[in-house]
């Protein structure tokens, strides 16, 4: 969970050290606990360490003085919510351009849209697990126009979901506002990859076991092959019913892939704070793979 994500839940919920032990999926990501590669970053990838924007990524539009930067392309994106579970979005024949937006003026988020080859798409916020997002693609702040979740100078993100592959002309970001209009070129890492294939995965394995005592490690296998002659990254997000924050608790796999190669990976999910329904818990598979398995919960219904 990024650090200033934190001080926002400390000073304004209260709720930081639950929300912590639930597993948000920047806190306890499945490559923790699994032999995965360390994934590489992908093109444009934002740095961690927050700088200003570059004075030349500024326009002003109406009354606003307007910075978007760091505009990365990615075939799917992770996200992450302010309270419990995080995700992954990966649809097929999709992708995403997620971008960090700074403004002195409180902006809405239709006011945005990706222009591209005479077509015109509409700003997002992907992703639909947990509570409000606050991150998408490892760019922070909540989406623009969302209610504030830090201070006034924080920087937001604006995510647009397209066609892939997608190879049009003079792709860029555009801002409406006030009768004028600001436009922002798309780097060409962030080209490339709209105009690349994308890989696509098969689950090949799941392991879960049928039962497990309160308490005790829920530990999960899988594997899962790149079926596609383009090597990336697989994502995934593993869920599994928690009591603490209302929501599932979420472990994100992650882990490069080349073309036709398998991915293996394991989690060892902590039951103590399970809630389960007359005994039985989902465990749920959620990204590039989908599926489900029902456990039988050993030691009551609810901690609750």
């Amino acid at each position: 969970m990024p650090s200033n994500r934190r001080e926002f839940l400390a000073g304004s919920l209260g709720l930081a050290a639950a929300l912590v032990t639930a597993g948000c999926i920047g806190d306890s990501p499945g490559n923790t606990d699994s032999p995965t590669d360390s994934p590489e970053s992908p093109n444009g990838s934002p740095s961690e360490t927050e700088v200003p924007p570059p004075a030349s990524t500024e326009r002003t539009v109406g009354d606003a003085t307007v910075a978007v930067f760091d505009i990365v392309a990615e075939k799917a994106v992770t996200y992450e919510s302010i309270m419990g579970s995080g995700g992954v979005v990966a649809p097929d024949g999709k992708q995403f351009v997620v971008a960090s937006v700074r403004s002195d003026t409180e902006l809405e988020m239709d006011a945005f849209s990706l222009d591209a080859g005479g077509e015109s798409w509409a700003a997002v916020d992907p992703g639909e697990e947990g509570a409000q997002n606050y991150a998408v693609a490892d760019h922070e702040g909540g989406v623009v126009g969302s209610p504030e979740l830090g201070g006034s100078d924080d920087a937001r993100y604006v995510a647009f979901e397209l066609d892939s592959p997608l190879d049009a002309e003079e792709p860029r970001i555009v801002l409406e506002r006030g009768g004028e209009s600001g436009e922002w070129e798309l780097p060409e890492e962030a080209r490339e990859t709209l105009a690349a294939s994308a890989p696509s995965f098969e689950l090949d394995a799941l392991s879960v076991p049928d039962s497990v005592d309160r308490g005790e490690t829920l530990d999960v296998e899988l594997t899962a092959t790149n079926t596609t002659e383009t090597p990336g990254r697989f994502l995934a997000a593993a869920y599994w019913p928690t009591r603490i924050a209302d929501d599932d608790e979420s472990h994100l796999i992650e882990q490069s892939v080349d073309a036709g190669e398998t991915v293996m990976a394991s989690l060892s999910i902590d039951t103590g704070d399970t809630q389960t329904d007359e005994g039985s818990a989902t465990f749920r598979l959620s990204g590039h793979v989908d599926a489900e398995r029902e456990v039988t919960v050993v030691g009551g219904t609810s901690t609750a």
